[in-house]
C-alpha cells in the first residue's frame, strides 16, 4: 500500500509541513495541504483524495465534525482525525461518524502510519461490499434517474416515494432516507389555484384533484418551499405492467424569476441585462443572486441550478472558479479587489477578468458581487503585441549594427580619399585617380544614405515610444 493521496487539514502551518514530510518519506501522495475548514470540503470534492487527515480544533467558521460529515456524506471519503487531548465527550461525538480512524496527540510516525492505513483497508473494504451489494441488486431505474440534470423521483402505485437523484435532495434539503417511502403528495405544499397547504394536510388521497405537468410548491426541510413545473412519465418495467411513475421536478423560471432568491424585479432585470457574469455571496458563503450568463457559464463547469443553492463548500466543482478561503479572506477585510486569473491549456487559455465589490451595512460587509469577464481575446491581443514589440526591439537592434557597420565603411573610404588628396604626385596615377573619383562617388551615396537614416530613425524612435505606451496602459 503507497502512493494513495491524502489531504491534510491543519492551521498549524509548522505542523502541517513536518505532517506532510512524514508522509512523503512513507510513499504518500500529497494531495493538498488545506488551513481553514470550510475549504477542505471543497478541495475534498474536487480533488477526491484517498484520504483525508483532519485535526480537530482548526478554525474556518464550521464546526470541524460537522465538515467532516460533509465529506463523508458528499464524497464517500474516509476521514481521520488527530484529537489533541482525550476528550471522551469529543470523541464519542467523533465515533458516531460511520467509524472513523482516530489519532491521538502525540503520536509516533508508526502509529499515524499504521492508523492510516487501517483507514485505508476499512474504507476499501466498506466500499468493496457497498458494490458487490449493489451489483447483486442493480437497478437501471436509479442508474438513469441520476443521469437527469434535474429532481427525480419515482413513485409506485400508492403514491410512495421509490427512488430519487441527489438533484432531488439538494432542491428538498432531505436526505435519501428522509424521502424513500414518504407519500409524495405530503411534499406538496399548494399548487397554482388548486390545494392549499392545510388541504393536503387534512384530506385524503381520493379528494385531491391532480393533472400533470402542473405548477406546485414544494416542501423542503427548513419550513420553506419552492415553486416547481412537475413533468411525469410511466416506467416500463419487467414487461407491460406499468408500475410506477417517474416525476421531474423543474424550477419555475421567467425573466425576472431566472435563478433570483429573496430579490426585487428590478434588480433581477438589471442583473440579467449585464453584459458581465455576476453573481452575489452572503456571509454563509450562499450564492443569493446570478445572472443567466453566470448559470450558463457553471453549468459548462457541470454545476446544477439545484447544487448553487448550496453553500459554497459543498460545490465541489466551485474550486475552479474561486476558493472559500479566499471569499473569507474578501469579506474580513471589506475591500474591493480585482484579479486577473488565467485556465486552460497552454493551447488554448482562458483568461477571466475578477471584480470582486463589497456590500457594506453599518460597516460590516454582508455581501460580496463579484464579477467575472472573459478577457481571453483582449489578453491574447496584449501577448500577441507584447510579441510583437520584443520582436521589433530584435530587429531595430540589428538595423543598428547595419548603420555602425556602414559608418565603418565610410570612415575607410574616407581614409582614401585623404591619401589620395596628400599625395598630389600619385594623382598621375590613372588606377589611384579612377579609385579616389569612385570612392568620393560612394561617400556621396553614403551621406544620401544617412539623411534617409535619420528619418528613419525619427519615426523609429515615435514608432517605439508609441509601442510601450500601449503596452504599458494595457
Amino acid at each position: 500500500m503507497s502512493g494513495e493521496r491524502i489531504l491534510i487539514v491543519d492551521d498549524e502551518v509548522s505542523e502541517a509541513i513536518d505532517t506532510r514530510k512524514l508522509l512523503r518519506s512513507n510513499k504518500f501522495d500529497i494531495a493538498g495541504l488545506v488551513i481553514n475548514i470550510v475549504d477542505a470540503i471543497q478541495q475534498a470534492g474536487a480533488d477526491k483524495p484517498d484520504l483525508v487527515l483532519m485535526k480537530v480544533g482548526i478554525s474556518g467558521g464550521m464546526d470541524v465534525i460537522d465538515a467532516a460529515s460533509k465529506i463523508i456524506a458528499n464524497y464517500n471519503l474516509p476521514v481521520l482525525f488527530i484529537v489533541k487531548d482525550n476528550d471522551i465527550e469529543l470523541l464519542s461525538k467523533i465515533k458516531k461518524l460511520n467509524n472513523p480512524v482516530i489519532v491521538i496527540h502525540p503520536y509516533t510516525e508508526i502509529e499515524l502510519v499504521k492508523s492510516i492505513k487501517i483507514a485505508l483497508t476499512r474504507h476499501a473494504a466498506e466500499m468493496k461490499a457497498m458494490h458487490e451489494k449493489e451489483s447483486a441488486n442493480v437497478d437501471p431505474v436509479q442508474t438513469e434517474l441520476a443521469a437527469i440534470p434535474a429532481p427525480a423521483i419515482t413513485i409506485n402505485k400508492r403514491g410512495a416515494i421509490t427512488r430519487i437523484n441527489k438533484d432531488m435532495e439538494f432542491l428538498t434539503k432531505f436526505s435519501k432516507n428522509e424521502l424513500i417511502g414518504r407519500k409524495v403528495m405530503s411534499l406538496i405544499a399548494a399548487s397554482d389555484g388548486a390545494v392549499s397547504e392545510e388541504k393536503v394536510d387534512d384530506a385524503d388521497e381520493e379528494s385531491i384533484t391532480g393533472i400533470w405537468p402542473d405548477k406546485v410548491l414544494i416542501r423542503t426541510a427548513d419550513g420553506g418551499t419552492k415553486k416547481v413545473v412537475v413533468m411525469s412519465g410511466f416506467l416500463k418495467d419487467y414487461g407491460d405492467n406499468l408500475d410506477e411513475m417517474v416525476l421531474i421536478f423543474k424550477k419555475v423560471t421567467g425573466e425576472v424569476e431566472f435563478s433570483t432568491k429573496d430579490i426585487d424585479v428590478i434588480f433581477a432585470k438589471v442583473l440579467n441585462s449585464l453584459e458581465d457574469m455576476v453573481f452575489v455571496l452572503n456571509k454563509d458563503m450562499e450564492i443569493t443572486h446570478y445572472n443567466s450568463r453566470f448559470f450558463k457559464f457553471a453549468k459548462r463547469l457541470g454545476i446544477t441550478e439545484f447544487q448553487l443553492e448550496r453553500p459554497l463548500y459543498e460545490i465541489s466543482q466551485f474550486s475552479k472558479i474561486a476558493s472559500v478561503n479566499m471569499y473569507e479572506e474578501l469579506f474580513r477585510t471589506g475591500a474591493e479587489t480585482k484579479q486577473l486569473r488565467r485556465y486552460g491549456s497552454e493551447k488554448e487559455p482562458l483568461y477571466m477578468y475578477f471584480r470582486f465589490i463589497p456590500l457594506i451595512s453599518e460597516g460590516e460587509t454582508t455581501h460580496m458581487i463579484t464579477v467575472m469577464r472573459d478577457i481571453t481575446e483582449i489578453e491574447e491581443a496584449r501577448q500577441n503585441s507584447k510579441s510583437i514589440y520584443e520582436e521589433f526591439m530584435k530587429n531595430r537592434t540589428l538595423i543598428s549594427k547595419i548603420q555602425r557597420g556602414m559608418s565603418d565603411i565610410r570612415a575607410s573610404m574616407y581614409q582614401i580619399i585623404k591619401f589620395v588628396e596628400k599625395n598630389p604626385e600619385r594623382t598621375t596615377n590613372p588606377s589611384l585617380k579612377q579609385m579616389a573619383k569612385l570612392t568620393k562617388n560612394a561617400e556621396q551615396k553614403l551621406l544620401a544614405f544617412d539623411v534617409v537614416w535619420s528619418k528613419y530613425e525619427t519615426q523609429l524612435n515615435m514608432l517605439q515610444m508609441n509601442a510601450k505606451y500601449k503596452f504599458d496602459k494595457k
